[in-house]
């Protein structure tokens, strides 16, 4: 009976070490740093893999930092909302709401995506834009692949689901 207690102890405990992966005490991280933390580790990112000059870094660092503020503000604003709303189901016409200011949110997101990129543009040289465009395609392109190629986001990728062929 001792034994069976200790294996069910020792199963429980692996399950939940496993939940808690590394990808999630990254986003921790993360959230927990400030802005400036952030910018500066994204300015010394770019400043390894492009070889940015002076300049160019303390440019880059006002940008990153504007674009951090702004990210941070973002995820306190969605964490009061959803601190708010914790144990509530939204209504229909919330929903619908909810529907439209996600679309409305994605267009400004892609409207200062555009915007960052003219930004950077006018900072890097155009070899370093080409090698900044292209490290943002892979990094794409690897979040894609998290995904499944074909997943739409939110959607579980395409290794986790049950196919014919896993189950023979």
């Amino acid at each position: 009976m001792k034994k069976l207690i200790a294996i069910v102890a020792l199963f429980v405990s692996v399950t939940a070490l496993a939940q808690d992966g590394p990808r999630h005490k990254r986003h921790n991280k993360m959230m927990d740093a400030t802005a400036e933390e952030m910018a500066d580790i994204q300015t010394k990112r770019l400043t390894l893999a492009l070889v940015l000059d002076d300049k160019q870094q303390k440019d880059i660092y006002n940008l990153e930092l504007a674009a951090a503020k702004e990210r941070k503000a973002k995820w306190e604003e969605r964490k009061e909302k959803m601190e708010a709303r914790k144990d509530q189901k939204p209504t229909e016409a919330e929903r619908e709401a909810m529907q439209k200011e996600r679309k409305a949110n994605y267009a400004a997101m892609l409207d200062k995506q555009i915007a960052h990129q003219e930004k950077m543009q006018n900072i890097l040289t155009e070899k370093q834009f080409d090698q900044w465009k292209e490290m943002k395609a892979k990094r794409h392109n690897r979040m894609a692949m998290h995904r499944g190629k074909d997943a739409k986001k939110g959607e579980r990728p395409a290794r986790h689901k049950n196919t014919d062929e896993g189950e023979k």
